[in-house]
């Protein structure tokens, strides 16, 4: 149950919060709260003093302050009770199973349990029906939320006119629950209901929540002791709430009274300590946060590196007592580097371009503590490094030198970013500073041409594969006029049937290497261009093949950069639709490549960087 911005948390008021603990094992920290209130709801123990003891209703939800996604109490059956503030004495009157109620699963108190109540009629024990009254919280009907009146409950004690209300799972209670008969010279209500440490009147404290409340006490007047806990955004992390550093509201702080009751408070908080003893104060440090300092009455107990989260207050237990509890903490900040294989060079990642793995960065920079921070990793199977937790300051991440000289830098090798503290709500974090880096990796591959292809070596060179791989291309699908020896598809045989055979060592008569050799060996000196053109053609798909590894790799043609499977299908659609002119132009173009001994390229794999 989400609270009216308008509650405010109470002097008392203490909750408990855990998330993901069974019913059954509830332990020291359940979430949500509880609190007094009026019977509809409307008021949440501001110092209200209530005027009669029936004024007093219990209700249940997210505690006061406590951010939107703050949740309720978990949803099963509880039971309650009243006490002086130690918790030792039960002020309660009437039997357990008449305070009895259920949480629903919106996480406040949807209904209220019938139970019986014991009197004495002519010496024995009689059970009549008793159920507490109850009405409907206002301000979170939607929720099925209601409120239960504690009365009846006997005076307090304590000279403040204090009063201590517990609840606890009932899987959690510890006291009698079996009804009462027999004469009615036994104990009966309160039967099983006895104070013993740690364990008030079956409710154990690790495993309840409380909240304190007041009614009007005519005695002498007494200012019960009160701790202010309060939390403030440390940006510069320095220790010291400078000008413009906000207070945080709905930073969560665990509070354990002197009986041993955990509830979680939320800033700004005032607890109310009734009686004297040892309390302790333990803020929450979500990651991506750093605790800078802790104050307790405007003294430092601990600072950064070495701040503790806990600050324990003793109470003395003297009227108008107070005491403070004062918390810095900063946003840490985080840094990413990625490698780009940047393999068409226009500096930035495009769609088809991985990152890189076991690249090395160096971070530097200098936090505004003025320290000095220096750092190298290496990329993981991500292409990043990523440096965490962060103070503000200024950082550089400067990519390594590779040693293989295969790499070129296409943008800029280092890049510097600030980083600050943010606090948006009761959020703090970090500026997330991030910086691509992009490379290209060029190789050299020695190409063999068509005279190679067509020898022992290269035909050793090609599998099955390769030559099925060609045979479903244009060029070499069907069958040519080319030559007499050799036809298109080379699967070893002429259309005639005839086996091809070939003077050429290691390849036998009747195989598509043997055909194969003979198509690049054909006298084309008064052959057509598009024979020609075909056999370079046929070198430069071997050649990629075997020296490139894959034809996404870019070569450079005219300058620019060109995937060697895109420029097979220039030259397939050139020797089908070009000019004579454009047909000589690609065959040179084909025959420079496999000429050379030094062809330049860009492959797909990055491979493993050396440093």
């Amino acid at each position: 149950m989400a609270h009216a911005a308008r509650r405010f948390l109470v002097p008392g008021l203490l909750t408990a919060v855990a998330l993901g603990v069974p019913l059954a094992a509830y332990a020291a920290n359940l979430s949500g709260a509880i609190f007094t209130t009026n019977s509809t709801g409307t008021v949440v123990n501001e110092n209200t003093q209530y005027t009669a003891k029936t004024d007093v209703y219990l209700d249940g939800g997210p505690g006061p302050n406590a951010p939107a996604s703050a949740a309720g109490l978990p949803a099963g059956d509880y039971y309650y009770q009243v006490t002086d503030p130690s918790g030792k004495d039960l002020l309660s009157t009437d039997n357990i199973s008449c305070r009895k109620v259920h949480v629903n699963s919106a996480g406040v108190i949807s209904q209220i349990y019938s139970g019986l109540n014991y009197s004495a009629v002519k010496g024995l024990w009689t059970g009549t029906a008793c159920t507490h009254t109850s009405n409907t919280d206002t301000d979170h009907a939607s929720a099925g939320a209601k409120t239960v009146q504690l009365y009846p409950f006997d005076d307090t004690p304590n000279l403040g006119g204090v009063y201590k209300v517990w609840l606890t799972p009932t899987s959690s209670y510890t006291g009698s629950t079996a009804g009462c008969s027999g004469k009615s010279t036994s104990a009966c209500n309160n039967s099983g209901e006895l104070y013993s440490s740690g364990n008030y009147h079956g409710f154990v404290s690790s495993q309840s929540k409380t909240d304190n409340f007041k009614v009007v006490y005519k005695g002498k007047t007494f200012t019960a002791p009160y701790v202010t806990v309060s939390k403030f955004h440390d940006a510069n992390a320095n220790g010291v709430q400078d000008s413009g550093e906000s207070s945080v509201t709905g930073w969560a702080v665990d509070a354990t009274d002197n009986l041993g009751v955990t509830n979680t408070l939320f800033t700004a908080a005032t607890l109310t300590a009734y009686t004297a003893g040892a309390y302790s104060f333990t803020e929450s440090t979500p990651a991506g946060t750093a605790q800078t300092v802790a104050y307790k009455d405007g003294a430092v107990q601990s600072s950064y590196p070495t701040a503790s989260a806990t600050v324990s207050v003793t109470i003395a237990g003297t009227s108008g007592e107070t005491h403070s509890v004062v918390y810095g903490n900063v946003g840490l900040g985080s840094f990413d580097a990625c490698k780009v294989f940047d393999r068409n060079g226009n500096g930035v990642q495009d769609a088809d371009e991985a990152l890189v793995e076991g690249w090395q960065f160096t971070l530097s920079g200098t936090t505004v503590l003025g320290g000095a921070v220096g750092s190298t990793q290496l990329t993981d199977a991500s292409g990043c490094a990523s440096w965490e937790d962060l103070l503000p300051g200024t950082y550089t991440v400067t990519e390594g030198t590779e040693t293989s000289g295969e790499w070129t830098a296409i943008g800029a090798t280092s890049s510097t970013q600030v980083i600050t503290s943010t606090l948006s709500g009761s959020s703090m974090s970090g500026t997330a500073a991030a910086a691509d880096y992009t490379n290209q990796r060029w190789l050299v591959a020695d190409f063999g041409t068509k005279g190679y292809w067509h020898n022992q070596n290269g035909l050793a060179e090609l599998t099955q594969d390769n030559i099925d791989a060609v045979n479903v291309l244009d060029p070499y699908s069907s069958s040519s006029d080319y030559s007499s020896s050799a036809d298109e598809p080379f699967d070893g045989y002429l259309a005639s049937g005839a086996a091809v055979c070939t003077e050429t060592v290691g390849a036998d008569c009747g195989t598509g290497q043997a055909e194969v050799s003979e198509f690049l060996t054909e006298d084309n000196g008064t052959g057509t261009h598009e024979e020609q053109l075909a056999q370079q053609l046929l070198a430069f798909i071997f050649n990629v093949q075997h020296r490139l590894d894959d034809g996404g790799a870019y070569v450079v043609v005219n300058g620019g950069l060109i995937s060697a499977d895109d420029l097979v299908a220039d030259a397939i659609y050139i020797w089908n639709y070009g000019s004579d002119a454009e047909v000589v132009a690609m065959q040179e173009l084909l025959e420079s490549f496999n000429s050379s001994d030094a062809v330049s390229y860009v492959p797909v794999d990055p491979g493993t960087p050396a440093f």
